[in-house]
């Protein structure tokens, strides 16, 4: 189906070399094979190709072949984010940042700095005048920047959630003002009031939000253990806590989050877990025993399966 000699000429080249490529390969990774290859020539009527062979740190989910202008690296790029991603914005009338959590660290995507003049001491029209002004310059303001975290926040999968801060009240301005995604509006975690901007004000925000995110993992990890609980208590047959029944449903692909209490120290029985999550696409969640819930899975035995479907 391609109509140019010249792009049909590339990709059969391209396959080629693939197929010699594979041939260096007895069996399949165990975590499947990632192989791109294409010509990156800018001169017409010359070749120049590029072949790279990954593999990759987690699983492979899906079998992928595209032929296009550039290589499709969305399915590594996820693997190597965390787990726990958290948006992060600092904002006053002066500036913003925007900037992402991974893990321990922290990464600024987009500073912007804005033309809203400081207060105007004089009184009468003049002020008034001054003020409106002043004011519609900060909506443009808010506007330039939740664009930019719609436009940055959005095309990270696994957020978790969005933390704004900054001193003074223009933060709760800012999301009065309803200008954020409304799929990013729902995983607004709170405000949190700091005495800088900038670089030294992520840092603060980060470090002044601790039990904000503690919070969080704690609320996720009882919700988390009350699906474990409802699906037993239902007898759906949905939830295991049998660890020979669980490795019986991971053979099958049928455990879809695996919760192991911390109570649990055997860190063999740890690693076997993770890797058959790994393995199967599943979800590995480590469950404290600051909750109530938490509690009832050590007494459960600490190790627990939600799975995909109903097996014998």
């Amino acid at each position: 189906n391609i109509k140019s000699k010249g792009t049909r000429k590339n990709v059969t080249s391209a396959l080629e070399k693939i197929i010699s490529e594979l041939r260096l390969f007895k069996k399949t990774p165990e975590h499947g094979l990632a192989i791109f290859c294409g010509n990156i020539s800018q001169i017409p009527g010359k070749d120049e190709f590029l072949l790279e062979t990954i593999i990759p740190p987690k699983p492979l989910s899906a079998n992928l072949y595209r032929c296009s202008q550039k290589f499709v690296l969305d399915p590594l790029k996820e693997m190597l984010e965390t787990g726990e991603v958290y948006g992060l914005i600092v904002i006053d009338r002066q500036e913003a940042d925007i900037a992402v959590l991974r893990g321990k660290s922290t990464e600024l995507l987009v500073k912007l700095d804005s033309i809203v003049p400081g207060k105007f001491r004089a009184g009468g029209q003049s002020a008034q005048r001054f003020e409106r002004v002043a004011e519609g310059l900060l909506h443009d303001f808010f506007k330039e920047v939740a664009e930019k975290a719609n436009t940055e926040f959005l095309k990270i999968q696994r957020l978790k959630g969005i933390i704004v801060g900054g001193p003074g009240p223009t933060k709760q301005d800012f999301l009065s003002a309803n200008l954020l995604h409304h799929e990013l509006a729902k995983k607004i975690l709170g405000q949190v009031d700091i005495g800088y901007t900038g670089e030294s004000g992520i840092e603060e925000l980060v470090n002044k939000s601790q039990g904000l995110l503690k919070e969080t993992a704690i609320t996720k990890e009882k919700q988390l253990v009350s699906k474990f609980l409802e699906q037993l208590g239902k007898g759906t047959g949905l939830a295991l806590n049998d660890l020979e029944r669980i490795r019986k449903a991971f053979e099958i692909g049928a455990v879809d989050i695996v919760l192991v209490s911390e109570k649990i120290r055997d860190e063999n029985l740890i690693n076997e877990l993770k890797k058959l999550t790994e393995q199967t696409g599943a979800s590995f969640e480590f469950i404290s025993q600051e909750t109530m819930e938490g509690q009832q899975l050590a007494h459960l035995g600490g190790i627990a399966a939600i799975l995909r479907f109903k097996i014998q």
